[in-house]
């Protein structure tokens, strides 16, 4: 199935959202979670695009789900359960808005929806600085390990401060960086301001596409509703 114009996607992607974080139900999450997977299914997005996003938010669902169950006991795990489900769906939906999409797109296509010109820019920084942070990492690990440097037991008291020390110059170097390309931006003429763009006719039939996932969901959750 063809993915319908990125602005569609957008919108209906921020909707099926909110409509999925709603739900207070673990049947009915559950359900969010299976019609999540259809739409990867039905649209050929690669469960390794999908594996990619789910990799950074695996550390916030242990944690999390630790965190409750040690303080509310058998009522904590069932949150756990709840939050865990949402972000999953979260980040399924997040696949369905960015595959085979830059940021660059995206930050447009928030552009021509009409979004706020603070919120564009938070995000295109966001963004931007986000691929900054990730390059310092790689070329950190890269010095390191040319240098000798061996991963090994990670509750060893010497991997803990290599660790650490990595950490603070890692945010020292991204932070100097940030610096020098807000400079940059300023000397070629970036004053806060991003200039509109034409928007471009969106085919009927992705409207109709779009819509047609909002009622299938909002059709699952009262079915489950009902259900349960």
């Amino acid at each position: 199935m063809k993915l319908p114009a990125l602005r569609v996607r957008v919108i209906i992607g921020l909707i099926l959202i909110i409509l999925g974080v709603t739900p207070k139900s673990i049947p009915i999450i559950i359900a969010n979670l299976l019609f999540g997977f259809v739409i990867l299914l039905c649209h050929r997005i690669p469960l390794r695009f999908v594996w990619k996003r789910f990799l950074f938010i695996i550390p916030f669902f242990a944690i999390s789900a630790i965190l409750l169950i040690i303080v509310d006991g058998q009522a904590g795990f069932i949150k756990a359960q709840m939050y865990t489900g949402r972000l999953l769906f979260v980040a399924i939906i997040m696949s369905f808005m960015m595959y085979k999409t830059s940021n660059e797109a995206l930050i447009k296509a928030f552009q021509q929806l009409r979004v706020p010109s603070i919120f564009i820019e938070l995000s295109f920084f966001t963004l931007r600085f986000m691929d900054v942070f990730k390059i310092e990492i790689q070329n950190m690990f890269l010095s390191i390990r040319s240098k000798g440097f061996k991963t090994g037991n990670f509750f060893s008291m010497k991997i803990v401060k290599v660790y650490g020390h990595l950490l603070g110059s890692m945010l020292v170097r991204s932070l100097q960086r940030s610096e020098r390309i807000y400079l940059g931006m300023q000397s070629r003429g970036y004053s806060g301001q991003i200039n509109p763009l034409e928007n471009k006719e969106i085919p009927f039939q992705d409207w109709i596409h779009g819509c047609l996932l909002l009622v299938v969901l909002v059709t699952v959750q009262i079915f489950c509703k009902g259900a349960f």
